[in-house]
């Protein structure tokens, strides 16, 4: 790797750390593009049954044809990509990002192309947008909307509940203070006070007391990245830590109803499903090995479930033990 990303703390700054709630849309939809359209070989392992699954979604005409659009702005080997892509609103869904991109000023619109235009060719259609024109603006909204909804979200329960388990150790090394969950973050290390990772160019990153938000991405696989404009709040989006391979199933998983399926998602469907009464304990191990999932997984998706009010966690001696809630057991019996 070229460079290096150096991101500076000061007392302040550890006050103002962001651990990002969810998945983020607009960076998934992005980064998902650019795993679509890295070589399988180059890609981890744990991503290349997502290639597969991409590659022949982009058979479909309209897909293929969104795909090049955006990647003419956005592509995976870009050094810069205009930060006016990833709205800091997409903490808030895809939603309200497109509705913060539509109205990026032109006067940022001009500024960010031309310095993307520094490292790489841009398509000739860049030129309106340099330009301040909003139809073409709306058009790449449109855009990466349409890529959002047909190349990402028919994984998005598996994003979500990866990000979501990531989440969770970043919340458990968090009781022994920020400095440990900067420290279980990949591919940096921490040196006090600096955060440092591999990066295309180097790069340093002063917080200024302002903090940090931290965005762990399923798709964010090599360096992670940072936004270019210093006088944006500071992000940085970073690889979830890596899992260990899923234990093999005992047999075929169940068959599940499919509209539970559709609502959840299969995986999340089969997690909620786990927690009805046994003469067992439902521990995140238990439910994983019951199911041939990985622990990881089944943590995500148990964050999920408690935060939509269907499953419940309390410690039980040396184990967290969950069970559904009367919402959850509502629903599975409906």
């Amino acid at each position: 790797m070229a460079g290096k990303l150096h991101v500076h703390f000061n007392d302040r700054d550890f006050r103002h750390v962001q651990l990002a709630r969810t998945a983020d849309p607009i960076w998934e939809a992005i980064l998902g593009l650019h795993v679509a359209y890295t070589p399988a070989p180059r890609l981890p392992a744990r991503l290349r049954p997502w290639h597969r699954r991409a590659r022949h979604r982009l058979q479909e005409h309209d897909l293929r044809r969104t795909c090049r659009f955006v990647n003419g702005i956005a592509p995976a080997d870009a050094t810069y990509f205009p930060d006016f892509l990833t709205p800091a609103e997409s903490e808030d869904g895809l939603t309200a990002a497109l509705r913060t991109l539509r109205a990026t000023p032109a006067t940022r619109l001009a500024r960010e192309i031309r310095l993307a235009a520094r490292y790489r060719p841009l398509p000739s259609w860049t030129r309106r947008l340099a330009a301040g024109d909003r139809t073409v603006l709306a058009d790449l909204a449109d855009a990466l909307h349409h890529l959002h909804h047909h190349l990402v979200a028919p994984d998005w329960s598996e994003i979500e509940a990866t990000v979501a388990a990531d989440r969770a150790r970043q919340l458990e090394a968090l009781e022994a203070g920020l400095p440990a969950v900067l420290a279980t973050l990949e591919p940096f290390t921490w040196t006090d006070p600096v955060l440092i990772a591999p990066y295309p160019v180097d790069s340093t990153l002063h917080l200024h007391g302002r903090g940090l938000r931290l965005v762990p991405s399923y798709f964010c696989h090599t360096t992670p990245i940072a936004l270019a404009d210093p006088g944006l709040p500071p992000v940085v989006v970073h690889p979830v830590r890596r899992h260990p391979a899923p234990p093999p199933a005992d047999g075929p998983a169940p068959q599940r109803d499919t509209a539970l399926a559709a609502l959840l998602g299969t995986s999340r469907a089969r997690v909620l499903a786990a927690l009805t009464p046994t003469t067992v304990p439902a521990t995140t191990g238990g439910i994983a090995a019951r199911l041939g999932m990985p622990a990881s997984s089944v943590s995500g998706h148990l964050t999920v479930l408690r935060r939509a009010g269907l499953a419940e966690s309390e410690r039980a001696g040396p184990h967290v033990v969950h069970r559904l809630t009367a919402r959850g057991r509502h629903l599975l019996d409906a």
